[in-house]
């Protein structure tokens, strides 16, 4: 067997140099008039590259083919949304009037400073603001960029040295700390001013009552907010060990209470629809344990160093949010357009099987054009798609999990009889194979299945 598996992985990988793709199946685009983009910097498209790279607005409106205003300011709040929303221009009041969907991002800056000035206030009790800043420099709405420049985190004697150092006692205050910052903006009672339920959340639905006056039939499709302390675990390894560790687990775990609670409060707004890009990025089942990590990495740039770090949605992020808010809204078809061209050009990084299920089969459904044999979803059956099925053969054989998603799987089982086996690998690499000496038939019509 394993010199089987051998001989046919070594095959795949010799001839995967060649690249046939089958003609893509045509789709209508069904009826979207205009899309109007509001929010902060990831609407805006904060940290793309403008020359090769494109936001998710600019995905969707091609998906649709269709014109799309972006209204969208990095650095937003929800009181700046309404000091929009209710200063509209002519202009935008006429493309809004005319536009059947209207996305918004929003929310993500308010949580973020709320707990900006909590930890920074934290900081100036406790001697961890960086030389020549005293409490009183500390803005009244702090940003993430402002925690930054004002407190020190890694630096000697910072927060970091100092979760790492104090024992028992640091942990214990950290941990109050968390948890003093996620109860006032979760709960709303006698001894928490409920900050998400009682500020952010009427802002939004303000919001959304003045885009309505101007539009009442536009479908309003505004987005959860995601994970941003979601590492993978070779990262959490080498970078958090010990002391550090617990801290970040700490506040991973506290986030996740915030973003799951601001969630629920948006799907609570009548008029409105929620695209949940908390879970897209998470992109872990439900049931999860709690200490899964979750695969917001993955869409961020989050784990890269210096100033190249950045915890705003990459090209990858882009995508996976368009394709979610495409679901949301539900007029599918098989694309041929930007957003396929998008997730190609992701196969040059080597990663496309590697993209987190759950994002990956939004994509796929959203994208459609499935293609027996293409398990990478890149609209071609070649020798890449061979090596990932035997790769994963290989898992199962040893008792290990399956790499692929559900949809992934459907993709690799060539003979159609539900289990991924030698069978489907070898048969794939035939297709490849017959593919690549000219063939032109579809796996189906070539094995008959």
């Amino acid at each position: 067997m394993k010199k089987i598996i051998s001989a046919l992985l070594s095959a795949a990988m010799a001839a995967s140099l060649a690249v046939i793709p089958p003609a893509p199946a045509a789709g209508e685009v069904s009826g979207i008039d205009g899309v109007a983009v509001f929010g902060d910097s990831i609407a805006a498209g904060y940290g793309l590259d403008p020359e090769k790279e494109y936001n998710y607005g600019q995905i969707i409106g091609d998906y649709f083919d269709c014109a799309v205003e972006n209204y969208a300011v990095s650095g937003d709040t929800t009181f700046d949304l309404l000091e929009v929303t209710k200063n509209l221009s002519d202009a935008q009041k006429k493309f809004i009037a005319g536009s059947d969907v209207v996305v918004i991002s929003i929310g993500g800056n308010d949580l973020m400073n709320y707990a900006s000035k909590k930890i920074l206030d934290f900081a100036a009790d406790n001697g961890f603001l960086n030389e020549g800043y005293t409490k009183n420099d500390i803005p009244q709405d702090p940003s993430i960029g402002d925690l930054l420049k004002y407190m020190n985190i890694d630096g000697e004697g910072g927060l970091a040295d100092y979760a790492s150092s104090g024992g028992l006692s640091a942990q214990l205050k950290l941990g109050r700390l968390l948890s003093d910052i996620s109860s006032n903006l979760c709960y709303s009672n006698q001894n928490n001013e409920g900050y998400i339920d009682n500020v952010i959340i009427p802002n939004i639905k303000e919001a959304v009552s003045d885009i309505k006056a101007v539009n009442p039939d536009a479908r309003i499709i505004i987005q959860s907010v995601y994970h941003p302390i979601q590492f993978s675990t070779e990262y959490t390894n080498e970078n958090f060990p010990g002391d550090r560790y617990m801290l970040v687990g700490m506040i991973r775990l506290r986030f996740k209470e915030i973003l799951e609670d601001f969630r629920t409060e948006l799907n609570n707004i009548s008029g409105i629809e929620v695209a949940d890009i908390l879970n897209e990025f998470t992109s872990l089942p439900e049931d999860a344990d709690n200490t899964e990590q979750g695969n917001a990495y993955y869409f961020t740039d989050i784990q890269l160093s210096g100033e190249d770090r950045d915890f705003h949605p990459n090209q990858r992020g882009h995508l996976a949010i368009a394709a979610e808010i495409l679901d949301t809204i539900g007029i599918l078809h098989d694309d041929d357009g930007l957003m396929t061209e998008v997730y190609c050009s992701l196969k040059g990084e080597g990663r496309t099987v590697a993209y987190p299920h759950i994002a990956l089969d939004t994509y796929k459904k959203v994208a459609g054009n499935f293609i027996l044999g293409d398990v990478d979803f890149n609209m071609i059956v070649n020798g890449s798609d061979a090596t990932a099925v035997l790769r994963d053969y290989t898992l199962i054989s040893s008792d290990y999990p399956t790499m692929f998603s559900d949809l992934q799987n459907q993709m690799a089982d060539m003979n159609k009889d539900g289990i991924i086996n030698g069978s489907d690998a070898t048969m794939l690499l035939r297709y490849y194979t017959y593919l690549s000496s000219g063939g032109t038939l579809s796996a189906e019509d070539y094995f008959k299945v």
